[in-house]
């Protein structure tokens, strides 16, 4: 019970620390459209918008994503194989 609690607290810490710090303006995302939009062949030779968004102007945050669903799912199996950790707590 006492983990659960730990976790459930630093789970909404990381909550709040998420929410106030992640707070883009309307403006900031428009500018960042219009920046893709008329600079996205020039900078990386590729027609097709979505492409370069995806793969050059947001290369770090689709890697990290792709490693966290990674580690996710080897914790998943781990888990599964050694019986869910029930007899730790």
């Amino acid at each position: 019970m006492r983990r659960k609690v730990i976790a459930f607290v630093l789970i909404l810490i990381a909550g709040v620390i998420l929410l106030t710090y992640y707070t883009p303006s309307p403006t900031t995302e428009k500018m960042m459209a219009s920046y893709a939009m008329a600079n996205a062949e020039k900078d990386t030779g590729a027609q097709n918008i979505v492409t370069v968004v995806y793969l050059y102007y947001r290369y770090y945050d689709t890697l990290f994503e792709a490693l966290t669903l990674m580690v996710s799912i080897v914790a998943v199996i781990y888990i599964s194989y050694h019986g869910g950790g029930s007899s730790h707590e």
